[in-house]
This record gives C-alpha cells, structure tokens and sequence, in this order.
C-alpha cells in the first residue's frame, strides 16, 4: 500500500512540474526523485511509470476542459496513425525523460563518508 501511494505522489509530482514548468522538468523530478530513494536501482523503472501516469493525468485534465481528442486525431492523421499512437507515444516519451534523469543520478557516484575521500 505504501508503495502506491508512493507511486501516486511522484506521478503528482512530475504532472505539476510538467504543468508549472515544461517537459524539461522531467528528468529533474526523476533524478530527485532518485536521490530520495538513496540511488536504488528500481528508482528509474519507478520514475518512468509515475511519469507516464503523471502525464496520463494531464491528458486526462485537458480532455475535460479542452478539445484534446480533435487535436491527437489531427496530428495522428498526418502521420498516418490512430490518436491511439498519439497518446502513447507522447506518454513513452515522459517515461523515457524522467527514466533517462533517474539514471543519470543513479550513476552519479557517491562520496563515501567514512574513507576521507
């Protein structure tokens, strides 16, 4: 239970910080959020599904208040492909930004407090 509603505030997190401040935020949120989780390596896998449903939660506000569906059928149409692909492929892309910052910081090494370094 811990663990989802772990995963329900960080996808509230990268939803807000997309919304105050662009996609670029992204990857920001999942190295944080991967340095909160003391660099495990499940912190990636976890920011890039809270990302997706961060973002799955956008869409979701913008199809209530906006033409969202008339747009991805649009831009679906140019490129020859349903709004189904639309959607998708513009939530592969959140998960691949905040997965790709979590993984810089997981790779990011750490000082070791006890050797004098």
């Amino acid at each position: 239970m811990r663990a989802t509603i772990r995963l329900a505030l960080l996808a509230l997190a990268f939803a807000f910080a997309t919304r105050a401040l662009g996609w670029w935020a992204v990857p920001i949120v999942g190295a944080a959020w991967t340095v909160l989780a003391h660099g495990s390596l499940r912190a990636p896998w976890q920011a890039a599904l809270a990302a997706a449903l961060g973002w799955a939660g956008i869409f979701v506000f913008a199809a209530l208040t906006s033409p969202l569906g008339e747009l991805a059928r649009r831009v679906a149409g140019i490129f020859g492909q349903p709004a189904a692909a639309i959607y998708a492929v513009t939530l592969l892309f959140g998960a691949l930004l905040a997965w790709g910052g979590a993984g810089v910081a997981v790779a990011i090494p750490r000082k070791s407090s006890g050797n004098g370094n």
